[in-house]
């Protein structure tokens, strides 16, 4: 028997074959090496718009610090200053589609988490902000999140089709949805676990059209010569020929200006926005009332998130924030504002009658809210104060410390880094995790 084993494989001991089983050893060693550094590198960087950019941010060394200070101190302003404007428990951990966590703690009545949840993501409405608060949620719960095929937005402006989900395979359901897309019910509605919340957030209809202009750079796409302020000169152009010329233009083409020049909320939202009968109107207000259990006002951030909390019965630290994506600089866009608003909210009928009856629906969901409600929003505006404390390094409240302590245990990083992580970034984050856990493993998170 061994005699004959030699016979057959005896070539396995020359010299030559041996030494050539090693370079190839060696050859095999090297390229799994490559491939993992590789693995490491794309995990520490991310492509935006065709470029490689290093995001792997440090708050915390010397010569950071400073300027994160500035960061998170202007981004908690601008929540202080949008709050205040006026205008017309325990976490669990879980990674299934079910509908919802369920908690019973002694002779409490059971509390049903709601944990699948679709964030209808509105442009220049403070949604960033919503947006970054449940991306932390997600990853807290380890949650499965639909993720956008187009860099951070579902092949937006075009209406959202599962197809334009990362990584989407057929049978594929997601606890949640948040990043930009065209609203589509049903559509949506196939590709989320049972029982899905559906929640969305509007501003002030001139506040909004306000930033807008500003921010998707009406000057460029409508041809403006600065002649006027923005808005005075926009509205210079005759609704015949703004009309002819946003529907005669390619609206992918235009980073979004043409898209939600007319009607923004609405056309986020999935309606015709160039039909303004009061009939149409009066469709799309029952429409929105049926489909979404929640719509969130921008003006009143604390009292929305308060009732977000409420609705889905999550916990008050889940829903702690810093303002995201505001304006830092506020051109001075018309010389008469009065008469300009009108203008805004004649060319926008239907948003304003979003905003009206939405804004009436906002405050008597609070009037029906429990007792403690205005004591909730409290707590938040404390907390977030505290966080702007703990997280400048300037003291460290005890509520905090217990907040960023809490959050350090489940997730393994900093609710100080992933509060003020812009949306990209986290998005991002959120497909390399993906694309670790399809091949079966998590790697080292980097923060």
């Amino acid at each position: 028997m061994e005699k004959k084993f030699r016979q057959i494989f005896g070539f396995l001991t020359m010299p030559s074959l041996r030494l050539t089983s090693l370079k190839i050893s060696k050859r095999i060693a090297i390229l799994l090496l490559v491939l993992f550094i590789w693995e490491i590198y794309q995990m520490v960087h991310y492509e935006i718009n065709g470029e490689i950019g290093f995001r792997r941010l440090d708050y915390w060394n010397n010569t950071s610090k400073k300027q994160t200070k500035n960061d998170i101190g202007l981004l908690v302003s601008n929540a202080n200053v949008t709050a205040s404007t006026p205008t017309t428990g325990i976490s669990t951990t879980t990674n299934s589609t079910s509908p919802a966590v369920i908690i019973s703690t002694g002779t409490m009545a059971k509390k049903y988490i709601h944990q699948n949840v679709i964030f209808l993501k509105t442009h220049k409405t403070g949604s960033s902000t919503v947006t970054n608060v449940m991306q932390r949620y997600a990853k807290l719960n380890n949650l499965n999140v639909a993720l956008p095929q187009c860099d951070h937005r579902f092949c937006y402006p075009k209406k959202f089709d599962k197809n334009y989900i990362y990584k989407h395979k057929t049978g594929d359901t997601y606890n949640m949805l948040f990043n930009h897309a065209v609203f589509d019910k049903e559509k949506m509605l196939n590709i989320m676990a049972p029982n899905t919340k559906i929640i969305t957030i509007i501003r002030e209809p001139y506040a909004q059209f306000d930033s807008a202009a500003q921010y998707l750079n009406f000057k460029l796409y409508f041809n403006l010569t600065n002649r006027l302020p923005l808005l005075d000169e926009f509205f210079e152009l005759s609704k015949d020929f703004l009309k002819r010329l946003i529907q005669s233009t390619d609206l992918p083409e235009s980073e979004s200006a043409f898209a939600l020049a007319k009607n923004p909320n609405a056309f986020d939202l999935g309606f015709d926005v160039w039909d303004e009968t009061p009939e149409y109107i009066e469709s799309v207000l029952k429409s929105i009332s049926r489909d979404f259990d929640l719509v969130m006002i921008t003006e009143y951030m604390e009292e929305s998130l308060v009732l977000l909390k409420n609705e889905l019965n999550w916990n008050l630290e889940d829903v702690v924030f810093f303002s995201h994506n505001a304006r830092q600089v506020k051109d001075k866009n018309t010389n008469d504002i009065k008469s300009v608003t009108r203008k805004v909210l004649n060319w926008n009928k239907i948003d304003a009658a979003i905003y009206k009856h939405f804004n009436q629906t906002f405050w008597t969901k609070i009037a029906n809210s429990r007792p403690d409600f205005y004591a909730d929003v409290n707590k938040l505006k404390e907390w977030n104060r505290d966080l702007v404390n703990q997280c400048t390094g300037k003291k460290k409240p005890e509520s905090s410390t217990n907040l960023t302590k809490l959050y350090f245990e489940k997730t393994r990083g900093s609710l100080c880094y992933d509060i003020i992580r812009e949306e990209i970034p986290f998005t991002i984050w959120f497909k390399w995790t993906l694309r670790y856990k399809k091949k079966g493993f998590f790697p080292i998170n980097f923060y």
